[in-house]
């Protein structure tokens, strides 16, 4: 994998649309400029040693990374962009087919707001959840036009059946139960939509192969913070550093009941796992693969999941040396005193990030506003993101 390899497949991606393409000419960057801009990332090959496997897991491997292709091209769809161009294009059309479609396409913040706030509880629910689409359905006149709820396994129907037949693939190559059970659930959450059981089963990997593949992470969604996008980590555990990390899972519960907050905000259960797995990535795809490379993560993402059974750790650690050797390192030199570069280490970077991702799990997430179940996910927002970050 290469750190700029995103950028280019989205440059690539835009081309293809021939309705675009005249506005995108007007705005590209010539040659020079963009072998300048690729010229500012680190190009470097990571990889995982898989000589280790048997020829069971390297199968169900196969699978799982041509399953992540998949995620791609969901992805793709779900953050074009193609979208800015394509407005400009409408807007310059007067003409009365050109101001329909105008009208068909737009539909603003306070318009999808306005409307998710008129549904009944149990329908909200379903509209502001991570795992469905809000579309616009004309049902008459102008002042008629609504909206619709669609769940993702319609809306990228023929891409996630595919994906789900790949995932059963490889849960009947693997030998490894806990893989097997997750590969499965989460095969079936691709066609019915609920992700609950597959989560709770990846939760649960104790396996070589760590895979991380569907809808989760919101930033995407600068709205609300409520959808999630479509991603995939195919990763090997390393059984080695995984195991210096466990005492840190169990001192979790002793940081929670000392968070510095009103105890009826604290939980007094984070669940019966809060797993660590150190891990070094053999492909990623979707938002897992544009702009920033990940680092680690701590998902899921559903307060439902995070309440009954907690959350989970994965640090990606031929990513952080990358990361370390290509960037720190090197920024170090220019920033730091000559005396002091004897203190910088890859093991105190990785520490910094383990100690962020931890923070991610604790605190509170369901909550109650005006006598209102609600969560701090969906009151926050948009600002949700960037809050929840903050280290």
């Amino acid at each position: 994998m290469r750190f700029y390899r995103t950028s280019v497949f989205w440059i690539a991606a835009v081309l293809t649309s021939g309705a675009i393409l005249g506005a995108m000419q007007k705005k590209m960057p010539d040659a020079i400029a963009l072998e300048r801009m690729i010229a500012r990332f680190a190009a470097t090959d990571i990889g995982a040693d898989v000589s280790m496997l048997p020829v069971s897991e390297r199968n169900a491997l196969a699978r799982l990374i041509e399953a992540a292709k998949i995620m791609d091209a969901i992805f793709l769809r779900q953050v074009w962009a193609g979208n800015e161009a394509l407005l400009l294009d409408l807007l310059r059309d007067e003409s009365r087919l050109g101001r329909a479609r105008l009208h068909y396409s737009r539909a603003t913040k306070t318009e999808v707001e306005g409307w998710i706030n008129t549904l009944p509880e149990a329908e909200r629910a379903v509209g502001t959840s991570f795992f469905t689409t809000i579309r616009r359905t004309p049902t008459g006149g102008e002042a008629q036009i609504r909206f619709t709820i669609v769940p993702f396994s319609l809306e990228y129907q023929g891409e996630l059946a595919r994906a789900a037949e790949l995932l059963r693939e490889a849960a009947a190559a693997t030998t490894q139960p806990s893989l097997k059970n997750y590969l499965t659930k989460r095969a079936e959450a691709f066609v019915s939509n609920n992700y609950y059981d597959s989560d709770v089963a990846w939760m649960d990997i104790d396996a070589s192969i760590e895979p991380t593949i569907g809808p989760y992470e919101v930033y995407e969604d600068e709205w609300f913070n409520y959808k999630a996008a479509f991603e995939a980590f195919i990763t090997l555990r390393d059984d080695a550093e995984t195991q210096k990390l466990t005492r840190f899972a169990n001192e979790l519960q002793d940081i929670e009941n000392h968070l510095p907050i009103d105890p009826n905000y604290r939980n007094p259960k984070l669940g019966t796992l809060a797993p660590i797995r150190v891990v070094d990535v053999v492909f990623t795809a979707g938002d897992a693969n544009h702009g920033v490379q990940t680092a680690a993560f701590n998902l899921p993402n559903d307060e439902r999941v995070i309440r009954e059974k907690g959350s989970k750790r994965v640090l990606l650690k031929n990513v952080q040396e990358a990361k370390f050797n290509k960037v720190l390192a090197p920024i170090s030199k220019i920033a730091l005193a000559a005396a002091d570069g004897k203190d910088i280490s890859f093991e105190a970077f990785f520490t910094h990030i383990l100690m962020h991702e931890l923070m991610h799990g604790l605190g509170p997430h369901d909550i109650r506003v005006s006598g209102r179940a609600t969560t701090v996910r969906q009151e926050l927002k948009e600002t949700y993101s960037a809050i929840e970050e903050d280290p």
